[in-house]
């Protein structure tokens, strides 16, 4: 008898400075790799591919190589993605609303040993 066991412990989901901005923009309509960098503005190569890999991983967009003259890759949500949207939105008005009267402490890890660091709200 074969049977799957899940994991208890959740899934991390990390939402950095263009996850909001990815998933909203993908809202709209399916992007290119090229065309999507280019609707966000300043974000770099390496930063774009990071978190749209992020966002795979976490099942939230889905990636789907089309098979034109050139080869493409083209990222919109998944099912999944689009029903964060809403409560994505409501963070993000709350963070503007309360920015300057929240901080936060971050862990970030490096190596074996890790270091906390103190930011404001605008940092995260």
């Amino acid at each position: 008898m074969n049977t799957v066991q899940r994991s208890k412990e959740p899934t991390t989901f990390f939402i950095g400075r263009w996850t909001p901005k990815i998933l909203f923009s993908l809202k709209e309509k399916s992007y290119r790799h090229g065309e999507l960098r280019g609707h966000l503005g300043s974000v770099s190569q390496r930063m774009l591919t990071r978190s749209l890999r992020n966002l795979e991983s976490r099942g939230l967009i889905a990636r789907r190589v089309t098979g034109s003259k050139a080869i493409a890759v083209e990222y919109s949500l998944t099912r999944v993605g689009k029903t964060i949207i809403t409560p994505l939105r409501g963070m993000c008005r709350w963070a503007k609303r309360y920015r300057r009267d929240v901080s936060a402490e971050v862990y970030i890890p490096e190596g074996r040993q890790g270091r906390r660091a103190s930011a404001t709200s605008e940092n995260l």
